[in-house]
């Protein structure tokens, strides 16, 4: 059985290192801008986050962090009180937009603050917060993190202003999938003689086309098959497996062949670079045809006629000591047979 295939090569990347571990842990150090009408100068804060990263979920991360600032002081007329706060907040963090090797973050949570009693502007309360980040992921398991906060307390709805420097940590890896074993095959029964003089293939009884010289491919029926092409060209970005809009009318190509052409079915094979766990990419590479079969599914395509495949880093086309390498590598191939 012929078999042609059409490559679609990924792009860009980031937050490959939620690809290979679980869970992180993120030292932060920065400053805190407070709303003027709370009297409390602009001051420092270190702190430290645990976050659980998330599969199949809207959000990408949950985290929980404690933050401490010291030698905080608040003006009240000509008295000046000092003392320090402690903020334990927990997050829900959305991964927005990616940028090669940067990404763009997204993040919403509450907690609750901590103040000296000494305070008289600033009392301990619960607060609610939102912000925006940057990451830059230096390695699979560590990352750099850029951060601005919005956090507004309940009582009074006073904001102050959080921003801080990170450094994430990759803590585990995560584990392989367990694939069960297939059941050993019951012992097949000896087939009957099968005649084939022209040995295409298709027995004597059902061959329309006898007598078909050596080498040629053919269909059902014992006669030589013609296959038409049609090229698709499609890109992901690394560590994502969703297709854009401006590739609707290639994937629509291939719809209308398989229009043309009912007979025919079509494999989708996912592909990813090796950068990240093995089986993370493995559970990749599936999405990615997955993705590609959804399009295709959504043309018209009869689902029966569309099977998918991921092999994750194991099939190369390209070195990935390169970026170019790698994003060859990132693609899915799609293989039609009758």
């Amino acid at each position: 059985m012929k078999k042609i295939a059409l490559a679609m090569v990924a792009a860009t990347a980031v937050f490959a290192s939620n690809a290979a571990y679980n869970y992180e842990i993120t030292p932060t150090i920065g400053g805190v801008h407070p709303e003027g009408n709370l009297r409390v100068k602009d001051h420092n804060f270190v702190g430290i986050r645990a976050a659980r990263n998330l599969e199949d979920f809207f959000f990408d991360q949950v985290e929980l962090g404690v933050d401490y600032s010291q030698r905080i002081k608040e003006r009240t007329g000509d008295v000046v009180r000092e003392g320090r706060a402690l903020r334990y907040h927990a997050n829900l963090v959305k991964n927005i937009v990616d940028f090669g090797q940067v990404s763009l973050y997204g993040l919403i949570g509450a907690g609750f603050e901590d103040v000296p009693n000494t305070f008289v502007k600033n009392k301990d309360g619960g607060f609610g917060q939102y912000g925006l980040g940057l990451r830059y992921q230096v390695t699979d398991r560590f990352a750099l993190k850029a951060e601005a906060r919005d956090a507004i307390k309940f009582e009074h709805a006073d904001h102050n202003l959080f921003y801080s420097l990170g450094f994430g940590i990759g803590l585990d890896s995560k584990a392989a999938p367990v694939v069960a074993a297939a059941p050993a095959a019951a012992p097949a029964a000896a087939p009957a003689p099968v005649l084939d003089d022209d040995n295409d293939g298709v027995p004597n009884d059902i061959d329309q086309c006898p007598n078909t010289p050596a080498g040629v491919v053919v269909d059902e029926r014992g006669c030589e098959k013609v296959i038409v092409l049609r090229d698709l060209d499609v890109n992901f970005a690394f560590d994502s497996y969703k297709v854009g809009p401006k590739y609707a009318a290639e994937i629509k190509k291939v719809a209308d062949f398989m229009g043309e052409h009912p007979d025919y079915k079509v494999v989708l094979a996912g592909h990813t670079d090796s950068v990240g766990a093995e089986a993370y990419n493995q559970k990749l590479s599936e999405k990615r045809a997955k993705a590609v079969a959804e399009v295709l599914a959504g043309y018209g395509v009869e689902k029966a006629k569309i099977s998918t495949v991921g092999y994750g880093e194991l099939k190369p086309i390209a070195t990935n000591k390169t970026k170019e390498g790698r994003a060859q590598n990132r693609r899915v191939e799609a293989t039609f047979n009758k």
